[in-house]
């Protein structure tokens, strides 16, 4: 690896939003099929890469603390060893991790760490690996680590290991909140197999590309939120309250929570809701995408 490899100021792990989640049907295993319109935020976790004579991983931050597992087993980690396996050359690494993204939160957070150091190693390692080969490792360090290692406006299908690029024109500013609650993406699916949640018929018909404006993006709506506000009802309220803030013209449940977006005229109207949020003890930042 180039001595002017390490990565200084960290990589941007940046936040993942699902403008809107349709569930379109389950696979014979169970796993549910999903249609989902995904953006990135300019706010995110960020990742430090350096040389070392061993391989470790460090995590600090506001949401460091609720990663509890051990190093080995952290997502990068894993990335990281299967990036070896498939090819790749690189040495021993210090990973450090800033957690700036609340964890179970529907954000991506994790998986949008993996995808950042995968970019990474593919730009620095001394032998990178195909990238057929790097599509194949995303999947299988999670479904929305393909899109995450996008990293741009998409289209997410299948489990979410599927994606389209899209284009969509960025609108002001996005306030992202949470209730503070951990929301297990497996709970909320296990809830939703247990509801009696009927799929639609010509749920996956319409095209995401046929949405005028971001609003109506939102418009059709998160199948997970009703099941998420049922586990934590406090959900519920936080959506309520980010719609009747001055300028926010759509709001809504991120993935399966607990995390909820609001999209904003403005800046200023943005960040005016999240400190008004923050006030009554809600997490909150307000940033672009």
């Amino acid at each position: 690896m180039s001595a002017a490899s390490p990565a200084t100021d960290g990589i941007l792990a940046p936040a993942k939003i699902n403008l809107n989640l349709k569930i379109v049907g389950r696979r014979e295993d169970g796993y549910h099929l999903l249609d989902s319109m995904v953006v990135f935020t300019a706010f995110g976790d960020r990742i430090l890469v350096q040389p070392s004579p061993q391989d470790s991983i460090t995590i600090d931050g506001p949401f460091g603390g609720m990663l509890n597992e051990p190093p080995s087993e952290n997502i990068c980690a894993k990335a990281l060893t299967m990036f070896r396996l498939a090819g790749g050359r690189v040495g021993p690494l210090a990973i450090h991790i800033r957690k700036d993204i609340p964890v179970g939160a529907g954000l991506g957070g994790g998986s949008s760490n993996a995808a950042a150091l995968l970019r990474w190693l593919q730009e620095n390692a001394d032998g990178a690996v195909p990238d057929v080969s790097l599509s194949e490792i995303a999947p299988s360090l999670g479904a929305d680590v393909p899109a995450c290692l996008a990293g741009r406006a998409l289209q997410m299908t299948g489990i979410g290991e599927t994606i389209t690029l899209m284009s969509i024109a960025p609108h002001g500013r996005i306030l992202l909140a949470s209730p503070r609650v951990f929301m297990p993406t497996k709970t909320i699916f296990t809830a939703l197999a247990q509801s009696d949640f009927a799929i639609g018929e010509g749920a996956n018909a319409v095209s995401q590309s046929s949405a005028g404006s971001v609003a109506e993006l939102v418009a059709r709506g998160n199948d997970l939120q009703p099941v998420a506000i049922e586990q934590a009802p406090i959900i519920g309220d936080l959506v309520q309250q980010i719609e009747t803030q001055t300028g926010c013209v759509a709001a809504q449940m991120t993935g399966s929570g607990s995390a909820c977006f609001g999209i904003f005229e403005t800046a200023e109207q943005s960040d005016a809701a999240a400190a008004l949020l923050a006030g009554q003890g809600f997490w909150t930042v307000s940033t672009r995408f």
